[in-house]
């Protein structure tokens, strides 16, 4: 299994890594090259090269969301690793899960910045969608400034801004859990957009809320306390996935956007905040203020 540790981005309070599980991309790759090669074999070689020149011009189009978990492609993209890995890349942002679920029913995505529930949800709704990798961001759940909250056991009854039906309420749930609270007893506002979330817990319209870096990273550093994370719970479930028909009909284009991938984490590897950190909050529409 092979680590990814960033360097420290929008301050100290942003550090974050994402776990690639690498030998289990590679087994798909392999296996999914293995059919390729079993299915051109069994065509004539007009077929073959028809099929070749038209996934030249295939686009892979991936769907982002505004947190340290999609930075990777962005840099990929700024950086131009994709076209060196000869692969056409179409990035798609979105500011809430259900938008970009939304996108991704419709067929106007190949892959996902995600979550392991998302990726459940999907697939009983139809959609076949397989997770190839794994992130390690974190999620966490915080106390507005003012709210006078100091621990989880103290929001019952209280409101809590959230995204329902998503990995957010049910990790928003276990925390309660893990408090002694049954999901019941607070009042879940659904606020889907994750800039709104965060701009209604500054301004004290909800008492908590959950949210990713570097949403939780800006909250902390205007006041906002931690109440409990992912990392605390260790149950982060944080994902890549891509749909299994482009996976199958397309393995080479995967394997080279993740050989851009690597590039990119190499990338932030060993280069300063300076160098990118202005791209990565106007492409993410992060708050000025973060940087």
């Amino acid at each position: 299994m092979k680590y990814y540790n960033y360097p420290r981005i929008l301050k100290e309070i942003f550090k974050f890594k994402i776990e690639m599980e690498g030998e289990k991309i590679k087994k798909l790759i392999i296996y999914c090259l293995i059919m390729v090669l079993v299915l051109g074999a069994a065509g004539c070689s007009q077929n073959t090269a028809e099929k070749g020149s038209q996934s030249d011009n295939v686009v892979i189009n991936i769907g982002v969301m505004p947190d340290v978990e999609s930075i990777p492609f962005l840099i990929a993209q700024k950086n131009g690793y994709y076209e060196q890995e000869g692969v056409k890349v179409n990035i798609e942002h979105f500011s809430s899960a259900k938008d970009r679920d939304s996108a991704l029913q419709s067929g106007k995505l190949d892959g996902v910045i995600t979550d392991m529930a998302a990726v459940l949800f999907a697939n009983e709704g139809g959609i076949k969608l397989r997770m190839i990798s794994r992130n390690d961001g974190d999620i966490t759940l915080m106390g507005g400034e003012d709210s006078g909250i100091n621990s989880v056991a103290e929001l019952k009854g209280k409101d809590i801004g959230l995204s329902t039906n998503t990995i957010m309420e049910y990790t928003t749930d276990r925390m309660l859990e893990a408090a002694g609270l049954k999901p019941s007893d607070v009042n879940k506002i659904a606020i889907p957009p994750l800039p709104t979330r965060l701009e209604m817990l500054q301004g004290g319209k909800v008492t908590a809320a959950i949210l990713p870096e570097p949403m939780s990273g800006l909250a902390i550093e205007n006041g906002a306390l931690i109440l409990s994370s992912t990392a605390e719970l260790k149950n982060k479930a944080g994902a890549i996935a891509f749909m299994e028909s482009t996976i199958f009909e397309y393995p080479e284009k995967i394997s080279a956007v993740f050989r851009a991938y690597d590039k990119a984490v190499e990338y932030l590897h060993t280069e300063t905040a300076e160098n990118y950190i202005d791209f990565i909050i106007e492409e993410q529409s992060f708050p000025a203020a973060i940087k």
